[in-house]
């Protein structure tokens, strides 16, 4: 077994014998493909506040309508945030 997967089992640094016994009788060397197990990381998801969500909102629409209509990109930008004002404010549809 390769080392580095080895170490890859590792949680809190307590190999789990299980786990890897029953990955590894799966295994096969030279098969063409790696064997790895990754644990999700304890961290805490970091959110986007309301108003940097609106700012990156409007600032990609009016990249979009920029780049495909720039005659009309005032228009097209106004029609859009008026159409969905929530959206644009930074508020999340869930």
């Amino acid at each position: 077994m390769p080392n580095w997967c080895a170490n890859r089992l590792m949680f809190n640094g307590i190999q789990n014998s299980d786990s890897l016994k029953s990955v590894m009788s799966r295994w096969v060397p030279g098969a063409g493909y790696a064997v790895c197990v990754d644990f999700l990381d304890e961290r805490q998801v970091r959110r986007w506040s309301d108003e940097r969500k609106a700012a990156a909102r409007r600032r990609n629409l009016e990249r979009r309508v920029n780049r495909i209509a720039p005659l009309f990109a005032d228009e097209l930008i106004e029609r859009e945030l008026e159409t969905r004002p929530d959206y644009f404010r930074g508020k999340s549809v869930r």
